[in-house]
């Protein structure tokens, strides 16, 4: 069987939300909740009341291998402007610019309020820009 088939681990998205927000999108967000989840399950990252993931950019492009440094920007930029995603910075250098994400999954609700759970949406249906 080939090695690209589940054998590694897999970036998961749900075809529906990828077709609100755009495929980029959800996949970039689905990974944030993931180490979100994380931290929270090892009580660490911790700030202002929720728990939050950081990494530069070139570190995230190790997640995303298959992806330019400019498409994790731009999707990132994407979910931060529909205040899907916020981010701070708790570094402990004020030189250290790595962004800190969390998600405010109350804005994340009300956006998947308005999907239509089951029903079939062409990629270029997509209203996230």
């Amino acid at each position: 069987m080939s090695k690209l088939l589940m054998d590694n681990f897999p970036l998961v998205v749900i075809p529906e939300l990828a077709c609100k927000i755009g495929l980029n999108e959800a996949i970039v967000l689905q990974q944030v909740h993931y180490w979100i989840e994380h931290n929270k399950a090892k009580k660490k990252n911790f700030h202002n009341g929720r728990y939050w993931v950081y990494n530069s950019y070139k570190s995230w492009q190790e997640t995303f291998p298959f992806w330019c440094e400019r498409t994790i920007k731009t999707a990132f930029s994407r979910l931060e402007r529909k205040g899907i995603l916020i981010s701070d910075n708790f570094n402990k250098s004020r030189l250290d610019k790595t962004k800190w994400y969390s998600i405010d999954y109350v804005t994340f609700e009300c956006l998947c309020s308005s999907l239509r759970l089951g029903k079939s949406c062409p990629m270029e249906c997509a209203d996230f820009t």
